[in-house]
């Protein structure tokens, strides 16, 4: 589930409710925003908590490549899927839209702000679960499992692997934003007025 500011970015700070309504800040000011609630999408609606077990996604994947009945596999074959979700966690971990956090702490006048990938942690059994939307974590393991059977269909479920990625990614960490270039230097960045700063991760700017 990510909060999302009427803008579209992504909002990961202190929230209250107002009247109903989810706002930004921990208390009620007046320059709280509304924000909008959005689940994180998933394969498995019957799955509460959003983030269903590898062993689900796993039947789900085998199901979709279709060469044979997903309920006759062995656990042999599960723990093949267990490997191949492990690099999916890799791949997701180096990816530059990497889920993260970003922290701002203030000491007397000076406010300093670092962002943190978030740390994610291997599978150690089938029946664990991830914060990974369960829509790449499927189309990574139709993609290793083609490249493993050296079947045709790699050239469907890799690009569409790569595709998910980063389209699920980049909503998580930006919301439904554009990719924009972006000046590094904040210095030289007319954009910077007023203490703004543009952001490193979409180019937008912040107060």
């Amino acid at each position: 589930m990510a909060y999302y500011l009427a803008n579209g970015t992504v909002y990961t700070g202190a929230t209250h409710t107002s009247s109903g309504v989810l706002m930004t800040g921990a208390s009620h000011t007046s320059g709280s925003e509304a924000l909008t609630v959005i689940l994180d999408s998933q394969t498995n609606p019957q799955v509460t908590n959003g983030k269903s077990p590898l062993r689900t996604l796993s039947m789900q994947a085998l199901r979709r490549f279709g060469d044979f009945n997903a309920n006759t596999v062995d656990g042999d074959v599960l723990l093949m899927f267990l490997e191949f979700a492990n690099i999916i966690i890799d791949d997701i971990r180096m990816h530059p839209y990497a889920p993260r956090t970003t922290v701002s702490n203030t000491s007397g006048s000076t406010t300093t702000t670092s962002t943190n990938i978030n740390p994610l942690s291997y599978y150690l059994s089938v029946d664990e679960s991830r914060d990974v939307d369960d829509q790449i974590i499927v189309a990574g393991l139709l993609a290793q499992y083609s490249l493993q059977q050296s079947s045709d269909k790699v050239k469907i479920y890799m690009p569409n692997y790569q595709r998910t990625l980063n389209q699920q990614l980049w909503r998580s960490l930006n919301g439904n934003t554009p990719i924009r270039l972006r000046v590094m230097d904040d210095g030289s960045n007319p954009r910077n007025i007023n203490g703004a700063k543009t952001s490193v991760i979409n180019g937008t700017l912040t107060a």
